[in-house]
């Protein structure tokens, strides 16, 4: 067929990536993808061998950008607080990318955990851009209150995470109160997270 065109692959992974977010790796088609991408079934075999790989290149190229997201986490020059501010930054905007990926990691796991974890070994990061080590950290120097830091992960995770889950279900809410979702709702809301992060984390 001629050498690929990057901008074609580029194409089929971001149809792939709507695909496998909404189906998952079992539920998804190649024909799906490709009328997606408006392409022929043929074409994108050509590109994608088959729905595996294809699969591996997408999932693996969000789970590279969420721990990448991370690296903030590392950088003692700054404070905590504000590291795990960045921290939120990045998370919301990894989730603006890939909204339903909670759901879709969490069905994955329960299809297929050794697949998963699998992948999450071969990209995991060293350990000092880990939030919960680095929280333990803090608080053995007395940089910040006490508390249970895989909690706080979990809450964390929960609080910019669901709004993404969620926008159908708030969009119609907000509606019949009256009020819109905009643009900026999700700034607001990552505005606010970031309040419960410092209420949470900073001494009095």
């Amino acid at each position: 067929m001629g050498i690929k065109d990057s901008s074609t692959e580029q194409r089929i992974l971001e149809a792939a990536k709507e695909v496998f977010m909404h189906y998952g790796l079992y539920g998804a088609r190649m024909q799906d993808i490709a009328d997606k991408a408006e392409i022929n079934k043929a074409l994108l075999h050509y590109y994608f061998r088959s729905k595996e790989k294809l699969f591996d290149a997408v999932f693996e190229g969000a789970l590279e950008k969420y721990f990448d997201q991370m690296a903030v986490i590392g950088d003692v020059s700054q404070p905590i607080t504000e590291r795990v501010h960045q921290y939120i930054d990045n998370i919301f905007k990894f989730y603006a990318e890939y909204p339903q990926m909670s759901m879709f990691i969490i069905k994955e796991i329960q299809v297929n955990p050794e697949l998963f974890k699998a992948k999450v070994e071969k990209l995991k990061r060293d350990q000092k851009f880990l939030l919960v080590p680095s929280l333990k950290a803090a608080m053995e120097k007395g940089e910040i209150n006490e508390f249970n830091p895989v909690i706080f992960l979990v809450n964390l995770h929960s609080l910019c995470a669901y709004p993404f889950l969620g926008t159908p279900l708030f969009k119609t809410m907000m509606k019949k109160a009256g009020h819109k979702w905009t643009d900026d709702t999700f700034d607001q809301i990552k505005e606010s997270v970031k309040d419960f992060v410092s209420i949470k984390l900073n001494k009095k």
